[in-house]
């Protein structure tokens, strides 16, 4: 049956048989994670002159190996039922040079699909009245493009593998090391006279043990075990595409976990009409210095007299646990729950001047969860358009264990991190908003901005965590160099202060980009008949 994704609100029911011929050639991954603790991330560039012999190989790939959406999930449900494990997981995405080498026409944004008169010009008065840049295709110009604009470091100190062009990326999944192993050596052999593998990232799942006190005893929760390598859970806050994400989920406060389809997914252009979707996908090559960041913490704890887990919540937005730092006071702990979950029913309409979580804190930062809109119209001007810049996250770990070392010279300054993964149908309007107008912006949300009464608390500064910033560059949309958060909480719910912080214990500096690019993931029907071309 024919998907029309403008009249589809979603989220859908997976079984219903009028989505079958969708999920069929719709890529796994995107509408749900693969759920594999171990990955394979291959980035090859396509040798010259072997166009056919590229085509026929991703045409064999897709018809015998790539997983579909309908068959994970329907793995997934058989998993639930009988602990059967569903083997090897693979996907493939395509560089708009990919593109180009194939001779095939690229995908564009979203943007450039609408009707003309919802279309963002190309240029814009800034947030300050300033003539600036504004939309652009992302996918088609390519990360390295982007630089200037995301503040990402120079592409000559990005780790060898991603300096280079890259066509193409495998992604591997599989629980079993062995057979992982197996089927990315298999791969290596297939590409040797058609492909160069420029690098191979590698990813494994980190999980901890969290507890939690219900009804006078502890017990251990039953999600939020998925960390990174600070010790945080992650990936708890997610769109849900599918009904069944949605079982169980409460909705008091936070109105919205649902998302459509067109959230992630475009008409492939070179596929079925109405039948075949795609989604564009960020790869970012995420290092974390541990020490730095664990350092960090223990010294604006130190500072304010607070607890070392409030000074890193104040950071990240939610405790180690997860639990949100704007439901929670102290130590972090249970709130409103008499069941071990990660409380995620929550939004910031309780805090609109920053003093129970502070504006720069990660969470906040990447999803104000509507707060966005409600200031004023400044940084959206509906609720539909703030959640339109959702993302669907789907990174894993590298690097090797979690270090829970209490001394902080044992902890790791590099080589550990976070493949970083999202799915989007816009990357201008969803990865790059998010990053640009959200993280980096140092004016996001601050009282002064939209009449708030604190005088202690001018700028949110850049995101704690993954805020980026090069010297006294600026984005040309925002024309102001980024600073370090400065404004901290010294008694939760009450007046911010400014610290002293020394530059090395400043936050926003402590995850580096080593590398990355854009794809767009397209259909099976598609990748399948390449050989036909």
């Amino acid at each position: 049956m024919p998907l029309n994704l403008n009249t589809n609100a979603g989220p859908i029911d997976q079984t219903d048989s009028q989505y079958e011929d969708f999920l069929v050639d719709l890529q796994g991954n995107i509408l749900n994670g693969h759920g594999r603790d171990r990955v394979a991330h291959i980035f090859l560039t396509f040798k010259p002159g072997k166009i056919a012999e590229v085509k026929g190989w991703i045409s064999k790939l897709a018809t015998t190996r790539i997983t579909s959406a309908k068959s994970q999930l329907d793995a997934s449900e058989e998993y639930k039922r009988s602990k059967t494990d569903a083997g090897l997981f693979t996907h493939f995405a395509l560089t708009a040079i990919g593109y180009d080498y194939l001779g095939i026409s690229k995908p564009n944004g979203s943007n450039s699909a609408k009707p003309l008169e919802q279309q963002r010009p190309t240029e814009v008065p800034d947030l300050f009245g300033n003539p600036a840049p504004f939309y652009a295709n992302a996918f088609q110009e390519g990360m390295k493009s982007r630089q200037t604009v995301l503040l990402d470091p120079p592409v000559d100190s990005w780790d060898d593998g991603f300096k280079g062009p890259i066509h193409a990326l495998i992604i591997l999944a599989d629980d079993n090391p062995a057979d992982l192993t197996a089927a990315e050596l298999a791969v290596g052999l297939e590409l040797k006279d058609i492909a160069t593998i420029k690098t191979v990232e590698h990813g494994l799942t980190l999980r901890r043990k969290f507890e939690a006190t219900v009804g006078g005893s502890a017990v251990q929760k039953e999600f939020g075990n998925v960390v990174e390598h600070f010790g945080y859970a992650d990936g708890v806050s997610q769109p849900a595409f599918l009904e069944k994400q949605l079982e169980g989920v409460t909705s008091k406060y936070w109105k919205h976990p649902g998302a459509p389809l067109k959230l992630v997914l475009i008409p492939d252009p070179n596929g079925s009409p109405d039948v075949s979707f795609g989604s564009f996908l960020v790869f970012r090559k995420l290092e974390q210095n541990v020490k730095g960041f664990k350092t960090a913490e223990a010294k604006i704890a130190e500072k304010l007299g607070l607890p070392t887990e409030l000074g890193g919540a104040m950071a990240v937005g939610r405790y180690e646990d997860g639990t949100p730092l704007v439901l929670q006071p102290g130590d972090g702990g249970w709130v409103e729950s008499n069941e071990p979950t990660i409380p995620n029913d929550f939004n910031y309409k309780g805090d609109p001047e920053g003093l129970k979580c502070p504006f720069h804190a990660h969470v906040r930062k990447s999803n104000p969860r509507l707060e966005s809109f409600k200031k004023g119209g400044a940084f959206a001007q509906s609720e539909e358009e703030e959640l339109g810049h959702r993302i669907a996250r789907r990174g894993i770990t590298y690097g090797g264990p979690l270090s829970t070392s209490e001394d902080l010279n044992d902890l790791p300054t590099n080589g550990v991190g976070l493949l970083f993964m999202c799915y989007q149908s816009d990357i201008w309007e969803q990865f790059e908003f998010i990053q640009r107008f959200w993280c980096n912006n140092p004016n996001f949300l601050e009282p002064g901005f939209s009449g708030g009464q604190n005088p202690n608390y001018d700028k949110s500064g850049l995101d704690a965590v993954i805020g980026q910033k090069q010297g006294d560059r600026s984005d040309p949309a925002i024309g102001e160099a980024p600073k370090p958060p400065q404004n901290w909480l010294q008694e939760w719910g009450k007046a911010t202060v400014k610290p002293d912080i020394e530059p090395e214990n400043q936050f926003a500096q402590f995850v580096k980009l080593k590398g990355g690019e854009y794809f767009f993931s397209p259909s099976i029907s598609f990748l399948k008949n390449l050989s036909l071309g």
